[in-house]
């Protein structure tokens, strides 16, 4: 059975499929669906359903579909999760700030972090939050629209919120005055207020993570550096959320996850969904295991299910209307058979078709 999804082809799983719609409703206060079965029975054409559904001209959410199983896949550890999510949601604009700080702390060329990281350095060692806040009533931005906890993920939402609205010059302006030691202007000349218009940076400028390997001398140094990752790019999803909510994320085979991808999972990404973060993020984990999250007392946001196997009624909508095969068998035959397994019920039909369309001109004179 072909894992790419094909809707021609599709049964037996609406309710399922339902489900996943409800999901998306804003009144809904579930968010996360763990979908478990055993082999062959549709967990991945399922998946490939709600992600082709959020493509969908009249619905168009950003989607992102993680398979474990999958060795063309970087998910192996927080960095390859973080890179490949961002790469699939396909917006690059709100990652400028987290692509700045890989760049940092990574085996990227000497001087890949641009102004831009620099002032978000800046700000991080010249104002705790207070002054942050004061800082944005200075330049009429409200506070509340920032994202993230910490002083560092509010920097980096800060400017990440300036340059998508064209503030940076009113941002550094505003810090200059108020940390005159500092140059604010290192790498930023294009933002003076007297700069040539040929010098303006263009508002869609993006940043380009290196994809180098992060460098780091310790663990304690490793710990410090991931958090800044973290908290960068939890600010930039975020911020995405608020603008394109909801968003999808679809993780396939969770029972080949491996163990550093699964300690993100449990101890970064869930958690902030369910501190109400990461509002409007719609997850759906599938798999022949689903992960035990009792320890993160998130129940009230779960949906727990399963996939039946086909009923004789499936069986025969599976092969009359959608595959268009006849076996020569009655239906309950086929159902013993199969054991109304999804696998099992394609491999039927598609040994059936392959036999029905046999070149086999060759042998007739024989």
């Amino acid at each position: 059975m072909s894992n790419i999804y094909n809707p021609a082809l599709f049964v037996n799983q609406e309710r399922k499929f339902l489900g996943f719609q409800k999901l998306l409703r804003p009144e809904t206060r579930q968010a996360v669906m763990l979908i478990q079965a055993t082999k062959d029975m549709g967990k991945t054409w399922l998946a490939g359903r709600m992600q082709d559904h959020c493509m969908e001209t009249t619905v168009n959410l950003p989607a992102v579909y993680i398979d474990f199983r999958n060795p063309k896949q970087d998910h192996h550890d927080f960095l390859g999760l973080i890179r490949l999510i961002r790469q699939q949601l396909d917006q690059p604009a709100y990652f400028n700030q987290l692509n700045e700080i890989i760049n940092s702390h990574s085996d990227a060329p000497v001087g890949a972090m641009s102004g831009l990281g620099l002032l978000r350095q800046n700000i991080v060692a010249s104002f705790n939050l207070d002054e942050i806040r004061t800082i944005c009533l200075d330049i009429g931005i409200n506070y509340e629209e920032l994202s993230g906890e910490t002083l560092s993920a509010r920097a980096v939402s800060l400017v990440a919120y300036c340059q998508r609205r064209q503030l940076l010059t009113a941002l550094i302006t505003r810090c200059a005055e108020l940390r005159t030691r500092l140059n604010w202007w290192d790498g930023l000349d294009a933002y003076r207020p007297d700069a040539p218009e040929a010098a303006q940076p263009s508002d869609d400028a993006i940043t380009e993570d290196s994809m180098g390997i992060l460098r780091t001398d310790s663990a304690a140094d490793q710990t410090r550096i991931e958090r800044q990752i973290n908290d960068a790019f939890f600010t930039a999803l975020a911020e995405l959320l608020v603008d394109r909510a909801p968003v999808v994320l679809l993780i396939d085979s969770y029972e080949a996850v491996k163990p550093d991808a699964d300690r993100w999972l449990r101890q970064e990404l869930l958690p902030r969904l369910r501190d109400s973060q990461l509002s409007d993020l719609v997850i759906i984990i599938t798999g022949r295991q689903t992960p035990d999250l009792s320890d993160l007392n998130m129940s009230s946001l779960l949906v727990k299910t399963q996939l039946e196997p086909f009923d004789e009624a499936i069986v025969r909508e599976y092969f009359e209307e959608k595959r268009k095969v006849e076996l020569g068998l009655d239906w309950r035959t086929i159902l013993v058979t199969s054991g109304g397994v999804p696998g099992a019920l394609a491999m039927m039909a598609d040994h059936a078709m392959a036999t029905t369309s046999a070149d086999d001109d060759f042998f007739n004179d024989l």
